[in-house]
């Protein structure tokens, strides 16, 4: 989704719930001051400041106790805001980057070492790994343990969860697959959900504001939540997509996207599930201690 102008984010955060104990935030970015973290010039947007302590103050609101930065578009295929996030959090953190078909295996294992679990590869934003580099980098990665997080449009291109089946790694399709089309019986959401069945995907449950109408404080996802938790419920995650970068008005408020989750997933138990086990098996944290 492109803007004609960009939002910041809202720092004011007030949920009505705290999210449990061991909560990671499994989708979120940061941008930092282009004079040290310069922007790449291929990219689609160029983002307002939404800095480590920023994230931090949002995150300890709400309850999450962790969370995985996902590299945005906009730094392309340099990692050094990556490196000194994790660097700095290390206990709290866990990644994903995104390789090129240069990055050597000497890089891949550098960022290994420093907190990273998979790549991504983004479809809709200028600056990211391509659909055609998904194969190559699936044999590179292989030998970590990482994934492939795709940020694509599955209604648009309903053959791509099948496809992704044949790379030979775990895939993860972020923000509900991010349908263009907002219809559980689409065949695109149909076959990621067939994906999910079979235990070879994950979906990221984020960015609502993405695919429905944010208005309705976007009852209008729960759907799209109940087919998915009717399928898999160990093959789910949840992240707010701090700061929400390039949408279109009105910015959500972190607070109702943490008390949103109440809705959701209305049990305690599935919400210790989908909330902190499940992120722990995916990216590869200890088990929550307090």
């Amino acid at each position: 989704m492109m803007t004609d102008e960009y939002l910041p984010f809202n720092p004011v955060v007030q949920p009505q719930n705290r999210l449990p104990a061991g909560t990671v935030d499994c989708h979120f970015h940061v941008f930092e001051d282009p004079a040290a973290y310069p922007y790449t010039a291929k990219r689609s947007y160029t983002p307002s400041l939404a800095p480590w302590p920023a994230f931090q103050a949002m995150n300890d609101i709400i309850g999450a106790d962790r969370a995985v930065l996902v590299h945005p578009s906009v730094y392309g295929h340099d990692h050094r805001t990556l490196y000194d996030a994790l660097a700095a959090h290390h206990d709290r953190l866990r990644a994903v980057g995104v390789l090129s078909l240069d990055t050597t295996d000497a890089e891949i294992e550098s960022l290994h070492k420093a907190g990273t679990r998979g790549t991504r590869v983004n479809i809709l934003f200028a600056g990211g790994s391509q659909l055609a580099d998904a194969q190559t980098l699936a044999r590179r990665i292989k030998p970590f343990g990482w994934h492939i997080q795709f940020l694509v449009d599955v209604a648009a291109q309903p053959e791509i969860p099948a496809w992704a089946a044949t790379l030979g790694v775990p895939v993860v399709f972020d923000h509900f697959g991010h349908p263009s089309r907002p219809d559980v019986n689409d065949p695109g959401f149909k076959n990621m959900c067939a994906l999910v069945r079979e235990g070879t995907a994950w979906v990221k449950l984020s960015g609502p504001y993405r695919v429905v109408d944010a208005a309705n404080k976007w009852a209008a996802i729960q759907p799209f939540v109940d087919a998915l938790l009717a399928i898999r419920t160990d093959r789910l995650v949840w992240g707010t997509d701090w700061p929400h970068p390039n949408i279109a008005p009105p910015m959500p408020n972190d607070g109702d996207l943490a008390d949103m989750v109440f809705k959701w997933l209305p049990e305690q138990a599935l919400r210790q599930q989908i909330l902190v086990r499940n992120p722990e098996v995916l990216y590869d944290f200890p088990a929550f201690s307090g």
